[in-house]
């Protein structure tokens, strides 16, 4: 058995995952980090709006970027493993115009219903500012996004997540150095550091290939690749947008609804949830290239199997942390935030419950992009997110709230296990 793990572990995907696993904690803890020094620079007000933008920045990025950032990670492999290969400059040449086109369209709405969209983004209807800056972070977001989705695709994993630790360290620099920290002044700052760190990633990529090939990594006939990207990913920007809908949606409401404190005091629960959720997504980034070439060389079987242990092994690892989150909530809470959330306690501990079949969702969620054109997980997700709304509508207090987060979490989590288990069945008994 021993020797089994090792030579597991040896493998081209077993350093992927010791990477990745070792990166990504690096990435929690400064997310850590970077919400403990908010939450003490900041007023609750500030704290409260500072994460509707954060979350609403998040879901504007994503519907900027398209669904890309699963289309690459899919497509790339198949493209190298086709037979015979084929050159992925046309692919990844598509899918940056397809970025642009989607995110020129996004500008011009936001522009057109500037002062709801305003509303909605940054809680207030009169800082134009504020409000263009966000929109402006948003779009680099999708950009850098995309880069990542790259290196996802060519396994290129030490990169993935060495530019993202990067960046997280980068972000947390200003919020150190300047010495009256606004909400305003921590986008802006984000907005540059996250430029440059785009332009830095882009240049070497393109200097890197410009090197080996005297061409530049571009390709204007992309007619059917864009297509190609367009048809698959289509489905995948709805799905992005009800995903992150799930985590914005409750700030965005019941800052509408009750004000910007109890959006602070809610955040809290949400953000120790999403804290943890990226130790259980960086298995999910492996996966989603991984199955796409099993796929291509007819071994759904082998990569199921792959998938069934780890769903043990995620089940184990999410209520071990749940248990413990739960028992220490107040320490963390003080940790984390300041002691003046402390209050939060309650509803953050029904809350982190929702870990284990979120867990189940990030696993799910890429062997399923990786098997199936169908966008499976955009029509759950919408399921999900209408389950929310209306749930949500009925709920009056902080902690009602709280339980009807956790109802569609596990009902995220039970569509997409059932949704693999068929999907699997039905591709490797075809």
């Amino acid at each position: 058995m021993l020797k089994a793990i090792k030579e597991k572990m040896n493998s081209g995907l077993g350093q992927d995952v010791i990477w990745t696993f070792i990166l990504q904690i690096a990435i929690m803890l400064c997310s850590f980090c970077i919400n403990k020094i908010l939450a003490n620079r900041l007023s609750i007000d500030d704290f409260g709006q500072f994460n509707l933008i954060k979350r609403s920045v998040q879901v504007l990025s994503f519907i900027m970027l398209a669904g890309v950032g699963i289309a690459l990670p899919r497509y790339i492999p198949r493209y190298k493993n086709s037979t015979p290969p084929q050159s992925i400059i046309p692919l990844l040449s598509a899918s940056l115009i397809y970025i642009i086109v989607v995110s020129l369209v996004v500008f011009f709405i936001c522009i057109l219903f500037s002062t709801k969209v305003q509303d909605i983004v940054i809680g207030q209807s009169e800082n134009v500012y504020l409000f263009t800056v966000a929109i402006a972070y948003a779009f680099i977001l999708a950009l850098i996004q995309y880069v990542f989705a790259y290196y996802r695709g060519t396994s290129s994993f030490k990169w993935y997540n060495g530019s993202q630790l990067a960046m997280q360290i980068l972000i947390t620099l200003p919020l150190l150095l300047i010495p009256f920290l606004t909400v305003n002044k921590v986008f802006l700052s984000w907005l540059i550091i996250t430029c440059l760190l785009t332009v830095f990633l882009f240049f070497r990529e393109t200097s890197s290939y410009y090197k080996q090939t005297k061409h530049l990594p571009f390709e204007i006939h992309v007619k059917k690749h864009l297509a190609t990207i367009a048809k698959y990913s289509s489905g995948r920007l709805v799905g992005d947008f009800f995903q992150f809908s799930l985590s914005a949606f409750p700030l965005v409401y019941i800052s509408n609804v009750q004000g910007l404190q109890p959006t602070a005091y809610f955040s809290v629960g949400i953000t120790l949830v999403t804290m943890v959720t990226p130790l259980f997504s960086f298995i999910g980034i492996i996966l989603l290239p991984y199955v796409s070439k099993a796929m291509a060389r007819n071994e759904l079987s082998s990569a199921s199997r792959v998938v069934s242990q780890l769903t043990l092994f995620y089940v184990v690892a999410s209520l071990v942390i749940t248990a413990i989150i739960y028992i220490l909530i107040r320490s963390l809470i003080i940790i984390f935030f300041a002691e003046e959330y402390v209050v939060t306690t309650d509803i953050s501990r029904i809350m982190v419950f929702s870990i284990l079949p979120q867990a189940l969702f990030l696993l799910y969620r890429n062997t399923i992009d990786a098997v199936s054109e169908i966008p499976y997980n955009a029509i759950f997700l919408g399921i999900c997110i209408a389950a929310m709304a209306i749930s949500f509508s009925f709920c009056t207090t902080l902690t009602e709230f709280a339980y009807a987060y956790l109802a569609v979490s596990i009902l995220q989590g039970l569509l997409s296990f059932v949704t693999w288990q068929i999907l699997k069945n039905r591709n490797t008994t075809a």
